[in-house]
């Protein structure tokens, strides 16, 4: 009966999870989607420079992970992880108005990920605590569903709000910045809100041994294992394009401000659209079938930025990679939670993340240094195709690996 109780317990909690996710949306939403245009066009960064920028994001943000999702099973607490988590994130928000080169920036980008990145463990955990395992694909696309809202809503006035105020980059992120703060503030604030119940886990070895303990555990786990190699594989090729996409949309493309946060905004519409019919299937058809589709359709992303004559194609296809956002939303996280043991979920959590962490920031330091040496060969447009097209290739490939996924959803717990 326990079980069966489980989510009306839990109704005010998911409420406040929910809150949390607009808000925290909210404030990333609002600068986000300008980092790299703004390192490109105000900084002058170079394909290298972007290379580092995103690779440095990505291993800051993980390398720190299985440290604080261990701390965060061993102490059975998730909430205090994820309130100073977000707090340090929406304080290093202020910081990026400052900068006067694309080598700052880079550290600032990379400290932000490194501090906040106590939060993400124990989110993904928290969500796993309070949601029975047949309903995590519904509860994963719901709240993924109420960020993209946030995050559009953020990018579609941030995006109106420059171009009214016009002048350089930097002036116009001003009033941007200013907001994503007070809404990273909100967001962690709120979760005080949550009571969560203490899992009283009584440690009976060291943190160091057991550390150890939980990376052997998940060594002797194997559709996690089997999910590690097959997400790496992927993430590592569609790392390869990341640093190139803010070139393209400013150097080829002659984006404005306004024009890409369309195109955020319009993946975001498609994404919202199709949130609620992502999860359903993930909870009746499956999780694989969904993470196949998710991972095909992403070859499609550089090939579009290698040919496409202008933003306004990109915008268009970004309605079609809203919906594939969608599938991804429902699908990726709650397959991992499926793969997860529950007294473990945060450990593992942080141990998927950092393995993540580390083949994307070899993947983008590879892709910006291979288009500089491309760009420097065959000129901007020809260079950065044929890394977009190595980058294509490797995704298709590291897609053709979810096929030897075991599908997790039980046939019993398949319901409508």
């Amino acid at each position: 009966m326990k079980k069966r109780d489980k989510p009306s317990e839990n109704t005010k909690e998911l409420n406040v999870v929910y809150i949390r996710s607009v808000a925290n949306s909210l404030g990333t939403g609002m600068v986000n989607p300008f980092i790299g245009p703004y390192a490109v066009r105000e900084l002058g960064a170079s394909s290298s420079e972007m290379g580092w920028l995103q690779s440095t994001s990505n291993i800051s943000n993980n390398i720190m992970q299985i440290f604080w999702g261990r701390l965060s099973d061993r102490l059975g607490r998730r909430v205090p992880f994820i309130v100073f988590g977000g707090l340090i994130v929406a304080l290093l928000w202020v910081p990026l108005l400052f900068l006067n080169s694309a080598s700052q920036l880079v550290f600032l980008v990379a400290a932000q990920a490194l501090l906040g990145s106590m939060a993400t463990p124990a989110w993904t955990a928290l969500i796993g605590d309070l949601v029975p395992q047949h309903r995590l694909g519904r509860a994963n696309a719901t709240i993924n569903m109420w960020a993209s809202v946030g995050s559009l809503t953020a990018t579609l006035v941030s995006g109106i709000i420059m171009a009214s105020v016009g002048g350089t980059v930097r002036q116009q992120l001003i009033i941007p910045v200013a907001v994503a703060t007070l809404c990273g503030l909100i967001s962690s604030i709120i979760m005080l809100k949550v009571k969560e119940k203490s899992q009283n886990n009584k440690p009976e070895k060291s943190f160091v041994a057991d550390l150890v303990a939980a990376a052997r555990l998940a060594e002797r786990s194997p559709d996690f294992v089997r999910y590690c190699v097959c997400s790496a594989t992927f993430t590592f090729f569609m790392s390869i394009a990341w640093p190139l996409f803010a070139i393209t949309q400013v150097k080829v493309l002659g984006a404005s401000m306004l024009e890409i946060a369309m195109l955020s905004v319009m993946q975001g519409i498609f994404t919202i659209l199709f949130t609620n019919w992502a999860g359903r299937l993930a909870d009746t058809l499956g999780r694989k079938p969904l993470l196949l589709f998710v991972r095909f359709s992403y070859v499609s992303v550089p090939l579009a930025y290698a040919f496409s004559p202008n933003i306004y194609i990109l915008i268009g296809i970004g309605a079609f990679w809203g919906v594939v956002a969608a599938f991804e939303q429902a699908s990726a996280t709650t397959y991992l939670l499926d793969v997860t043991p529950e007294m473990h979920r945060g450990s593992f959590a942080a141990i998927y993340n950092l393995l993540i962490g580390t083949v994307t920031f070899f993947g983008s330091l590879i892709g910006g240094y291979l288009s500089d040496l491309a760009i420097s060969r065959y000129g901007l447009v020809l260079g950065l195709q044929i890394v977009y097209m190595v980058s294509a290739v490797g995704r298709g490939i590291g897609a053709a690996t979810y096929f030897k996924l075991r599908e997790t959803l039980k046939k019993g717990a398949r319901k409508p």
